[in-house]
């Protein structure tokens, strides 16, 4: 730099002797200088870019960073995002190791800054070949809450395979590293409300129902029963009274308020008589009904939900909203599917999901759906089409006075003592076994038994998948109405036909908010997606 502009004051110099030279040199100073400018300015501009793009990287790795703020590799997680996002050798540019430090625990906010260098084009003419530049992010969580109530599919299939991996396990492996996810190394978090609705044709509720939500009044006394055989009520409800016309008042199996009638005790057929017994709300003891001799469950299965009434297809009773992680992870390893019988119908588990969040009855939900403090969000999975199954009306392992026959020592159709199905007809009073007589008349579920026609009048297959699928359809549409997020996921083969996946990705908040999965990994990916969208972190600045 010093011998350039000796250079030019030598120049100078010479021109002053010559009066016909001044002229030129002013021009040539002024032309120096207007160049000198327009390459700051040049140099100044990229190294300008330089910094915004280091910026944009700097939010996005804090960002992802205050996910993990209490992980033992966080710094590390948050320098490789940085190091994967950004290309500190733009411009021949160079940045320092990021520095990384904890502004406030409580709100889990994080600085994170560097500085580095960009090169110079034209200012390297006076002796300046770089740029100093400097950036740096903040992130600290909302103050927003999450009500969250996750609406999971507990159905017979859900014992198969999916990817080498059952599809139970599959499901509480994805479910628990959500929870993970959304509290992170929190044991609690009081703003952070998770509760989980497992559906089969049914939800299991009656554990947090006010007991004068629920009808004990109209159990049909169709069968002859032992009254000292006590057999308890496990909670689950059939759906009420429906209508084909879903807007019309008496449509109450998707309205989300308690109105018009009660809820019925879900009890495979036979039903019971001389219902008595029923607890207040959260008593210690279910309500009890004498049970019926018939049969009795031989041999051991791969979980505890029996094939035996009166409680077949009923699963595990839905966990109210908690905010400890550990009730949730608890909770989840105890799911399993139920016993395959029924089929599968999502709108009872996406209407109950809705009646947890709901202001009014049945639960009264203490928190606004205006309430912007308050993130209100439904998750629901299935891994299969909605559908009513149907075994007929009629058993051969039970008489024609539907009852045990101790003329006949035989369940049979005909009266005569003899079954047509199996090779041993005798009941036998010694072993007790009632393994090979089953007593039912039909798959019963949420809506009855599918040859009623209580649902749209529907008695076939295809029918009854329509009827559900219209009310599904309603009920995600009138929680969106309401501001509910919702999420939904289709999980394997089963679940992979255009009509399913057409119907869920309408009933979710946006199509970025449904998810298929065809095998466990992309389950795990589609409830790690939702988590991370649940988390709802914010830049400060």
């Amino acid at each position: 730099m010093f011998t350039y502009f000796t250079k030019i004051k030598k120049i100078g110099r010479e021109l002053r002797r010559n009066q016909k030279g001044a002229i030129l040199f002013q021009v040539a100073l002024s032309a120096t200088v207007l160049i000198g400018i327009l390459g700051i300015g040049v140099d100044l501009g990229r190294a300008y870019l330089y910094r915004a793009q280091l910026s944009g990287a700097l939010d996005a790795a804090a960002l992802a960073g205050a996910k993990s703020f209490h992980s033992l590799t966080r710094d590390a997680e948050i320098q490789a995002f940085f190091d994967s996002n950004f290309d500190s050798s733009l411009m021949g540019g160079q940045v320092q190791e990021l520095d990384i430090r904890e502004v406030d625990t409580a709100t889990k906010t994080l600085e994170v800054s560097t500085s580095g260098t960009v090169n110079t084009v034209f200012m390297r003419l006076f002796g300046f070949d770089t740029v100093s530049i400097a950036a740096d992010a903040e992130t600290t969580s909302k103050q927003t809450g999450l009500q969250l109530v996750m609406v999971l599919d507990n159905t017979g299939s859900m014992r198969e395979y999916a990817g080498g991996t059952r599809k139970i396990d599959a499901l509480k492996t994805s479910a628990k590293a959500m929870v993970n996810n959304l509290f992170g190394d929190d044991a609690t978090n009081d703003k952070l409300e998770i509760a989980i609705v497992p559906y089969v044709t049914t939800v299991n509720i009656g554990h947090l129902l006010d007991s004068s939500y629920i009808d004990t009044s109209s159990m049909p006394a169709s069968y002859t029963y032992d009254a000292n055989n006590l057999s308890k009520w496990n909670g689950c409800v059939e759906a009420r009274h429906t209508n084909s016309d879903l807007t019309a008042a008496d449509a109450y199996d998707v309205r989300v308020e308690h109105e018009g009638e009660d809820w019925v005790p879900f009890l495979w057929r036979p039903h019971y008589d001389n219902v008595y017994n029923l607890p207040d709300l959260n008593g210690p003891e279910g309500a009890v009904w004498p049970a019926p001799d018939y049969q009795r469950e031989g041999g051991s299965g791969e979980n505890d939900n029996s094939d035996a009434g009166p409680n077949i297809n009923c699963p595990t009773p839905v966990l109210d909203f908690t905010s400890t992680k550990a009730d949730l992870t608890t909770y989840i390893d105890s799911l399993y599917y139920s016993y395959n019988r029924g089929g599968t119908i999502a709108n009872i588990g996406m209407i109950w999901g809705w009646r947890m969040l709901h202001t009014g009855s049945p639960f009264f939900n203490d928190v606004a759906y205006d309430d912007d403090k308050m993130v209100k969000a439904v998750v629901l999975m299935t891994d299969g089409e909605n559908k009513m199954v149907s075994s007929g009306k009629k058993h051969p392992f039970y008489d024609s006075q539907n009852k045990y026959n101790d003329n006949n020592d035989a369940w049979d159709d005909d009266g005569d003592g003899k079954c047509p199905q199996c090779a041993t007809a005798m009941y036998d009073d010694d072993d007790e076994d009632y393994g090979i007589y089953r007593m039912y008349d039909g798959d019963y579920s949420g809506y009855g038994i599918r040859d009623e026609g209580r649902l749209d009048g529907a008695t076939s297959q295809n029918d009854a998948k329509l009827a559900i699928n219209k009310r599904l359809a309603y009920v995600c549409s009138a929680m969106k109405g309401m501001g509910i997020t919702v999420y939904t996921i289709t999980f394997g083969d089963n679940a992979a036909t255009t009509e399913l996946k057409n119907l869920y990705e309408g009933c979710a908040t946006d199509s970025g908010k449904y998810f298929h999965a065809p095998s466990s990994t992309d389950l795990d990916g589609a409830f790690e997606a939702i988590a991370n969208d649940l988390a709802d972190l914010r830049l400060s600045k």
